[in-house]
């Protein structure tokens, strides 16, 4: 995924769910990312756009 919130950057995540908007597609991920005191796991709905199959 590209530049999930607070997290600029390409990051591997879980793609765990889509959703239809009516914006467009969404998608529920859980990633990692690197926190004070090691790493963090995140759950963030982000625009298919944001996601690409790696």
């Amino acid at each position: 995924m590209h530049d999930p919130p607070d997290a600029p950057g390409t990051w591997p995540g879980l793609l765990v769910e889509w959703r239809q908007r009516a914006d467009g597609w969404h998608g529920r991920v859980a990633y990692t990312v690197t926190g004070t005191h090691g790493p963090v796991l995140v759950e963030a709905w982000l625009p298919a756009g944001q996601l690409q199959q790696g």
